[in-house]
């Protein structure tokens, strides 16, 4: 029982922290569009819910989309995607891929050992994109547009400054 106990502030401070980001929280991206070729969908927040599984030296915090599929799909393997964000905040965007279960999509957000643990995306998930400002947005935002650097292949992916609430999609 000695064991658990470092992990469990730390399970805790993942939880609240992700109890604390809110929807259109200063930072956060906005107005987005995925774009096809000539089309383009406004693409919709996804929240995720969260959770976790602790062991006697291991501790992993999960955070789950809820379906097997985003509603937002491609066909291109190439997707660009634009949106408004504060250039205040440095926080990177991230695109990132998605492991589906047969009922959800979900991504591990942090995983530690003997009550040590790291809130961050797995680097083997995250798709190297190239961003660039393309003007202004609303109410003094900058306007960007964001490619990955490689196809992506079939499977759910995110979009997020946040990780616990993205703009999913998935590419089929």
């Amino acid at each position: 029982m000695r064991m658990l106990l470092p992990a469990v502030p730390i399970l805790l401070l993942v939880n609240v922290l992700s109890a604390q980001c809110q929807i259109d929280a200063p930072g956060d991206i906005r107005a987005v569009l995925l774009i096809e070729g000539t089309q383009s969908v406004q693409m919709r927040e996804s929240i995720a819910s969260r959770k976790g599984r602790s062991g006697v030296t291991a501790s992993k915090q999960y955070f789950i989309f809820g379906g097997p599929k985003a509603a937002v799909r491609t066909r291109t393997v190439t997707p660009v995607f634009q949106f408004d964000a504060d250039p205040a905040f440095d926080d990177p965007v991230y695109l990132f891929r998605v492991d589906m279960r047969s009922d959800r999509r979900e991504i591990r957000v942090a995983k530690g050992y003997g009550g040590l643990a790291e809130l961050s995306i797995p680097k083997d998930h995250i798709i190297p994109t190239r961003l660039e400002e393309i003007g202004d947005g609303q109410n003094s935002t900058k306007r960007y547009r964001m490619k990955p650097t490689m196809p992506l292949r079939p499977g759910e992916y995110c979009l997020s400054r946040n990780i616990s609430v993205c703009f999913d999609f998935g590419v089929d």
